[in-house]
């Protein structure tokens, strides 16, 4: 596996650990519950930019094959 691409996974990885902290919140979000607090609205920003890099990751890996 090439240096960078072993390096692009692992912070991936990381990245999706760290949402296991929020779960609690991801799942109201998932169940409608929204109250557009702050915090709420900060919280789907960074889910939207984690789906994002997650999009880009898999075209750059498809175009890659």
């Amino acid at each position: 596996m090439e240096p960078d691409l072993a390096q692009e996974i692992s912070e991936r990885d990381q990245l999706w650990a760290s949402l296991r902290g929020l779960r609690p919140e991801i799942d109201r979000l998932a169940a409608g519950d929204l109250d557009h607090t702050p915090r709420q609205d900060n919280l789907m920003t960074v889910i939207a930019r984690v789906v994002a890099a997650e999009m880009n990751f898999r075209e750059r890996r498809m175009a890659s094959e």
